[in-house]
């Protein structure tokens, strides 16, 4: 091919690239989001215990701290973190030993969220989990703290936007503590602010 044809063919090409409008970037056109939830939650505890467990509360209050990279696709990355009580034990009436036993949890997980069809959405997440252990007897109280390496969840959202920047949802989660192989589940109410 000689030079004149090689010209010829990047003339046009630069000719062809300049008369046709070029499709607006992506990023431009769907700028990346962040979004920050928080959430109430009942929790109720799975229980794997042998002993003590008919006197064992299950279900508690908690609640969540989520932030959350919403860039233009499906996938949303993130994490997410709260504050759980995951049983409590409490000794029976007119028994001899008397006193209680709490255990709470703080997870800190790195969370991937996938859009899947309007307002549905599911998540996991794997982390670290905070355990706090405290035993009340009498006038003894003793607190023992145990970080579990090996967690994660499950949930899938409901989210309804509000406007641009706000949205409600509520979520259903599962998780596992690998410490003790610990499992919950909790039903949760978030708001969401995007930005």
């Amino acid at each position: 091919m000689g030079r004149k044809n090689i010209a010829f063919v990047l003339i046009f090409l630069l000719t062809a690239l300049a008369a046709f409008p070029q499709q607006q970037d992506s990023a431009l056109a769907k700028p990346l989001r962040f979004s920050v939830t928080v959430g109430a939650c009942v929790t109720h505890y799975i229980d794997n215990l042998d002993y003590g467990n008919q006197n064992l509360g299950k279900n508690f209050a908690g609640f969540s701290f989520r932030l959350l990279w919403e860039p233009e696709y499906r996938l949303s990355l993130g994490a997410e973190t709260g504050s759980y009580t995951m049983f409590k034990v409490k000794s029976p009436p007119g028994s001899a030993i008397t006193g209680d036993i709490t255990r709470r949890v703080t997870p800190v997980f790195l969370l991937v969220r996938m859009h899947i069809v309007d307002y549905i959405y599911f998540s996991t997440g794997f982390g670290l989990a905070f355990l706090t252990n405290t035993s009340n007897h009498a006038d003894q109280k003793i607190v023992t703290n145990t970080t579990s390496l090996s967690n994660y969840l499950f949930s899938a959202s409901y989210i309804y936007p509000l406007s641009t920047h706000w949205q409600l949802g509520v979520e259903v989660k599962v998780f596992d503590f690998g410490a003790y192989n610990d499992w919950m589940n909790s039903m949760q109410v978030f708001g969401t602010f995007r930005f």
